[in-house]
């Protein structure tokens, strides 16, 4: 007999759009190494770095906040 439904481990599907990757940076070790330590010291994961710096030079630059991520 097979099952109709299986549980499936994790987390459950929301109902929200499903994301997408939007960049994808290739660099050298040494750049990777200083951006894990810039990380490191605003206490953030890389893409939160990112986005934090996005939104602060396109606010320096007199662009709109972006939506939510």
């Amino acid at each position: 007999m097979a099952k109709t439904e299986r549980n499936r481990p994790g987390r459950p599907r929301l109902a929200a759009p499903r994301r997408e990757t939007v960049l994808a940076i290739k660099g050298s070790a040494e750049w990777k190494s200083w951006l894990d330590g810039f990380s490191s010291h605003c206490r953030l994961g890389l893409s939160d770095t990112i986005e934090q710096s996005l939104v602060h030079y396109a606010e320096k630059r007199g662009y709109p906040d972006p939506p939510k991520r």
